[in-house]
């Protein structure tokens, strides 16, 4: 356990600029909204920037992975490290992970002074007119998941990426090879979708989950935002993280070979 901590120690050390870039782009844009309402008295400005940073929280996670496996690629640091694949990966994911999750929670303490400030504005009557506790705590765990699993895919096609740098007649290609294996699976997961029986079981055992937003603004009535019932199928989020599993399981097993640049 010792090790590990030092191993995601290390990792957030490495993502440490971008992270701070980061938190400071999202400073710039939350002054830059107060800024802009005050300017043009339309405080319904920060609303879409509040929304934008939020979003952007999809790739937070996927940015700091790809600066730390760049160095790492660099320093080949992990042909050295006595510690097995898995963990080195996991240390990495971990700590990406980490960051996020408190730069979200830090996004959603600005939430709280924002809806304090639509409300002493007018522009909502109520708290939950803005972002309900559960709508904004599902859609900070869909943003999480979301970027999650794109991690998986970049260490996924990472690990194939610096695999085939072993075979010289494949090295010069190694690009267009990675990027075949992303379309292919896009192209296969659009034709299993697509058969009946697949979907008949996709959507067999949904979820009504209340988190459909409707947005609508009116000048001097504020924002009127409702939320609808959207059923959200459980059987692609099982198959989904089974497959990311299956992902990293590979992308540890290639790292356990040696992989060089």
């Amino acid at each position: 356990m010792t090790a590990f901590w030092g191993l995601m120690k290390k990792d957030m050390l490495l993502m440490r600029f971008w992270y701070i870039t980061w938190l400071i782009f999202s400073l710039i844009c939350i002054v830059g909204g107060y800024v802009m309402q005050d300017y043009w008295n339309e405080p319904s400005i920060v609303v879409p920037i509040y929304i934008m940073l939020m979003s952007m929280h999809l790739f937070v996670m996927p940015i700091l992975i790809l600066h730390v496996l760049n160095i790492e690629g660099k320093t080949q640091i992990w042909l050295y490290n006595p510690q097995n694949s898995k963990k080195l990966l996991f240390a990495k994911i971990s700590a990406a992970a980490l960051l996020q999750i408190l730069s979200q929670l830090m996004l959603v303490v600005y939430g709280i002074v924002l809806m304090q400030f639509l409300f002493k504005t007018g522009l909502i009557t109520e708290f939950k007119d803005f972002l309900p506790i559960q709508q904004g705590f599902l859609f900070h765990i869909a943003i999480f998941s979301t970027s999650l699993y794109i991690v998986i895919w970049i260490i996924f096609l990472w690990t194939i990426y610096h695999s085939l740098g072993k075979f010289p007649a494949l090295k010069n290609f190694r690009w267009l090879i990675v990027f075949l294996v992303w379309i292919a699976f896009g192209v296969l997961e659009s034709l299993l979708v697509r058969l009946k029986v697949l979907q008949d079981t996709y959507f067999s055992l949904t979820a009504n989950v209340n988190i459909g937003p409707s947005m609508e603004y009116a000048k001097g009535n504020g924002w009127t935002i409702t939320y609808t019932d959207v059923p959200v199928p459980i059987i692609p989020i099982i198959i989904y993280i089974i497959f990311s599993t299956i992902l990293f399981l590979i992308a540890s097993r290639l790292l356990d070979k040696k992989v060089e640049v």
